[in-house]
């Protein structure tokens, strides 16, 4: 399966209440949780898997996706992630790219090639490109990180100071509810560090910001199969 351009999309993420395992405690619904906490003994989070070179357990923080009926352990805990489309979003472009050092010396005279090592830290930024919306919460939101709002709904005026925060998304590669069909998202979690917002004479206003990805914040690519 090779997706296109349609088939991914932006959500923004909202944390709902924390769930908390324990006798006949199980998930309600499925979707994407956020691991609150893993019980040190019996935990019913799934083991990894053993064929997998070079895998890890699940760790506090991560970002799973688990299954409607699925048993939650005493000592287990997750908080529900809440998604909402991003609608004034067009694209979302995304470059990673690691670090390396030149160690050459002159014991690599001889071959004629520089020997290289690699960094200990990789980064990732982008710009996510889109359209002015009058209504957009989002948007309202990564504004509000360089400009003081002033919100006026006919009874009451809201200011609302600019505040720089971190913001929590989440990317679909592919979106399927099809059975034994694989699933990709990534869990996008970014600060921003410059907004443009232009006004033509004529035509759209756009609406771009450029991020880095928080690596503090569990950031990762999420495949799962769709059960039945």
């Amino acid at each position: 399966m090779k997706p296109g351009g349609k088939d991914g999309k932006l959500y923004s993420i909202k944390e709902g209440e924390i769930l908390n395992g324990g006798e006949s405690v199980k998930i309600e619904k499925s979707g994407f949780y956020k691991i609150k906490s893993i019980a040190s003994e019996n935990t019913s989070f799934p083991a990894l898997d053993s064929s997998i070179s070079g895998g890890k357990s699940v760790k506090v923080g991560q970002i799973v996706h688990l299954w409607k009926e699925q048993e939650l352990a005493t000592g287990d805990s997750v908080i529900p992630l809440e998604l909402a489309l991003i609608g004034f979003v067009k694209d979302v472009s995304n470059q990673k790219q690691g670090s390396s050092f030149d160690v050459s010396t002159q014991e690599n005279l001889e071959s004629g090639i520089r020997e290289w090592i690699t960094g200990a830290f990789t980064d990732s930024n982008g710009t996510i490109n889109g359209t002015f919306e009058t209504d957009s919460d989002a948007q309202r939101e990564l504004l509000n990180q360089f400009e003081e709002i002033s919100v006026d709904d006919g009874t009451h005026i809201t200011r609302l100071p600019a505040k720089q925060r971190n913001l929590d998304f989440m990317m679909s590669r592919r979106e399927t509810d099809i059975p034994g069909e694989t699933a990709v998202w990534e869990h996008f979690p970014v600060i921003v560090e410059s907004v443009q917002m232009d006004k033509p004479l004529d035509g759209e206003q756009n609406f771009n910001f450029n991020y880095k990805v928080d690596g503090g914040n569990n950031p990762g690519v999420i495949y799962y199969t769709v059960k039945e």
